[in-house]
């Protein structure tokens, strides 16, 4: 039953996509819970660049479906060493191709990826993040799109908004999620200072839920709750998600003109561009080299 259900999404997703599917989203579902893992074979670092990007919004729209069962989504990832990384930084570069549109269609003035996070927190579903690797910049922006993240204590998950460090801003809104959440200064702490964060500090400040020592002990978890939010009347998980963002999420015209505009202008200062060029040398093109995988240590050796 599992099976047939996975084929029938897949085949909603793929045969109706509005943009190219790029194989990216691995899904299963079971009892009204779809699991959709990341993993970016484009990408060692499981980068958040236009193939994740592409198949995202393709489910997104299936989400989206009057007629879709479907009750929570939890979002894990096929890369033991990233749960999801940064935007392709080559993004804020002369001659960056894409084949997504520059902004959404549906929201004009919106650029792909901020509405693309938006269209997360507006998902009738439950969503929750189940993570194990690093997530920085839009990764961690992603995550604040989500209901509900919890990790492993792992030294592989570290959390971070990098971009201060490039001469940017989280362009998505993820400082604007995050300050609400563990508080204004330690946000400036974090967010100035490009510092990674592990999960058990994380979910001490409320950055994430919980974290679990072991990685079954974190999945039984995830999965237990999932299921037992399934079991409770759509209308009535999507209209408390509908109250709760009502109180705790920015609205998306803030995030527009004090994010995402915010980060537009500061993109075409040459101190930013020279710096994500350097960024690109340094990482073999974002690669999963030591400046990745240790970006919170590592990055102060580009300012020597």
């Amino acid at each position: 039953m599992i099976f047939l259900t996975t084929l029938l999404l897949f085949a909603l997703s793929t045969s109706a996509a509005r943009y190219p599917s790029f194989g990216t989203l691995q899904t299963t579902t079971s009892s009204g819970v779809l699991n959709v893992v990341i993993n970016n074979t484009f990408s060692s670092i499981n980068l958040f660049d236009f193939h994740v990007q592409s198949d995202l919004a393709n489910l997104i729209e299936t989400l989206q479906a009057p007629d879709t069962d479907i009750r929570v989504v939890v979002f894990s990832s096929g890369n033991p060493d990233f749960f999801i990384g940064h935007i392709d930084v080559n993004y804020f570069l002369p001659g960056y191709d894409s084949p997504l549109p520059a902004f959404d269609p549906f929201l004009p003035g919106v650029t792909f990826p901020t509405a693309l996070l938006w269209n997360i927190t507006q998902l009738p579903q439950a969503t929750i993040a189940s993570i194990e690797g690093r997530t920085r910049g839009i990764g961690n922006e992603f995550l604040m799109s989500l209901d509900m993240r919890f990790a492993t204590t792992s030294p592989s998950v570290l959390l971070a908004q990098l971009e201060t460090s490039f001469g940017l801003n989280p362009g998505a809104g993820g400082a604007l999620y995050l300050a609400p959440l563990i508080g204004r200064g330690r946000t400036f702490e974090y967010v100035l200072a490009a510092k990674d964060i592990d999960a058990a500090t994380a979910a001490e400040y409320g950055w994430i839920n919980k974290a679990f020592d072991t990685h079954a002990a974190l999945t039984d978890y995830v999965q237990a709750l999932a299921a037992r939010i399934a079991l409770f009347p759509a209308a009535g998980i999507a209209g408390t998600k509908q109250g709760i963002n009502a109180v705790s999420r920015p609205s998306l015209d803030v995030i527009v003109h004090e994010a995402q505009n915010v980060i537009g202008v500061l993109a075409q200062n040459p101190e930013a561009r020279a710096f994500t060029e350097k960024f690109v040398v340094a990482t073999d093109n974002q690669s999963a080299v030591e400046l990745e995988l240790n970006y919170g240590e590592e990055l102060v050796k580009l300012f020597q």
